[in-house]
């Protein structure tokens, strides 16, 4: 979406922005949102537009990481082709080693995002 929030009203979790149905993440995805969310309106309780952008701001680069995260997963989860199927079933048993799999999707599944913490 363009917006997660348009007057007075804010889109949290699935609803604002769907990472993916297979990343497995959309409950904790919606439950940081709505932390931040409850967190920014607080601090502005007259203010919601303002908070509503304040949240947008500090979530929107995450969530579009995640989202770009999922679509490299999709891409590899359903390959096109029988040799992309072959490659993926060959790297996927390579995962069982869990230094291998560290490495190849460890970046998709470690999350970089630092909660701000609300003195209220």
């Amino acid at each position: 979406m363009d917006a997660w929030s348009h007057g007075r009203v804010a889109l949290v979790g699935d609803a604002g922005f769907c990472v993916s149905l297979l990343a497995g993440q959309g409950s904790a995805l919606a439950m940081t949102a709505a932390y931040v969310l409850a967190g920014e309106l607080a601090i502005s309780p007259n203010r919601p537009q303002g908070a509503f952008r304040r949240y947008e701001e500090r979530l929107r680069p995450f969530i579009h990481a995640k989202q770009r995260a999922a679509e490299r997963f999709a891409e590899a989860f359903v390959p096109r082709t029988g040799l992309g199927v072959f490659f993926r079933n060959q790297v996927i048993k390579t995962f069982r080693v869990p230094t291998i799999a560290k490495i190849a999707i460890g970046r998709d599944i470690r999350d970089q995002l630092e909660l701000p913490r609300y003195h209220l």
